[in-house]
């Protein structure tokens, strides 16, 4: 079985922060109606600081073990290895059906709507199954790219909306219940599934210091902020009403006479999706202890392609598969799981690829 080789750990989060932001892309009327942007404000600290305390488990392995929890899996007995793989392999295919199924209905429905979904869906996921072949370095280089393009794109959509942005007396107001707060918070939870990918691949990542997934959660958080920021006060009540209010966002940019930069937004919700999934693909692969095998990845894509389809035609399926309680449950089990793996794990079976924190 090839192994990966190591890479920069700055790197890795970089790629892991980017995929967090296809979550404030892709929002489609998630958050309650009746909350205002401070209480919204309030509901994203809560829910990106449970994400971070979904990566302790994978530190606490990482120092005590040297290893992540794939890679000591793959190490064990049978009885071991084979319920680690099953899940974490259902895991990653439902995690990229989560994101895949509202992105190609975005795409579908506002950018191209005489394309067909399933078309889209076989393109994005043919270019996955190569980055996957690749393996993660070359996906986590892809992302120095993406971040450039990301940075672009977010001066262009935020700076076409400042001349519309109203702020009055009411914008500090502080407005939401109980209600509100768990429904907010539970959307800010979605970011979490990044603790489990890192869980998955960091025994390959150099020089990781604790600060980085810090960082990492940080600078999404300024992401989504200005993204509901510029939604509420630059679009209004108008965006409350559409689906995507990031793509409506996108749309009421302009410079001059220059209006409109939702090729920019669908192209980094795109890069951002595939980023998703080929990391989803690489993990999946280690699980199995086949990295890097084309026609593991292959067969896990035509099981992603299967389950798409199966949903674009069976409602009651597409409503599973993008089930935040669900997606927060499964999330939930596959971040705590590393804890097993400083009970059962055997540090002499590992090599150690890291260094200590």
């Amino acid at each position: 079985m090839p192994i990966e080789t190591p890479f920069s750990s700055k790197r890795f989060l970089l790629a892991l922060m980017l995929a967090a932001c296809s979550v404030i892309l892709l929002q489609n009327n998630s958050l309650s109606k009746n909350s205002s942007f401070l209480f919204e404000l309030a509901c994203m600290a809560a829910g990106l600081l449970i994400c971070f305390l979904c990566f302790i488990p994978a530190l606490m392995l990482r120092k005590m073990r040297g290893a992540d929890i794939l890679r000591l899996s793959t190490r064990s007995p049978a009885f071991i290895k084979l319920p680690v793989a099953v899940f974490y392999a259902c895991y990653f295919v439902y995690t990229a059906l989560y994101f895949l199924i509202p992105y190609t209905d975005m795409f579908h429905s506002k950018y191209y709507p005489g394309v067909s979904p399933c078309l889209i869906t076989v393109v994005l996921l043919g270019c996955c199954v190569y980055a996957a072949v690749k393996g993660v370095n070359v996906v986590t280089r892809f992302g120095i790219f993406l971040f450039l393009f990301a940075m672009l794109t977010n001066i262009l959509m935020f700076g076409g909306n400042l001349t519309a942005l109203e702020l009055t007396a009411s914008s500090v107001s502080w407005q939401g219940n109980a209600g509100d707060f768990w429904q907010n918070t539970r959307y800010f939870l979605t970011p979490a599934f990044i603790a489990v990918v890192f869980a998955c691949l960091n025994a390959d990542i150099r020089n990781f210091r604790l600060r980085q997934p810090v960082c990492a959660l940080f600078f999404t958080g300024l992401k989504y902020a200005a993204v509901l920021f510029f939604i509420r006060f630059a679009v209004g009540a108008y965006a409350s009403r559409q689906e995507y209010p990031t793509f409506v966002l996108s749309r009421t940019a302009h410079f001059d006479r220059f209006a409109g930069v939702e090729s920019f937004y669908l192209a980094l919700a795109t890069m951002s999706v595939f980023m998703i999934i080929s990391l989803l693909l690489c993990c999946v692969t280690k699980a199995i202890d086949r990295e890097k095998n084309l026609r593991t990845v292959i067969l896990f894509t035509l099981i992603l392609l299967a389950a798409y389809t199966v949903s674009a035609y069976l409602h009651s399926a597409k409503e599973i598969l993008t089930n935040p309680n669900i997606f927060i449950i499964f999330t939930g089990i596959a971040a705590l799981l590393p804890l097993s793996g400083l009970i059962m794990g055997r540090k002499s079976n590992v090599p150690t690829l890291v260094h200590s924190m």
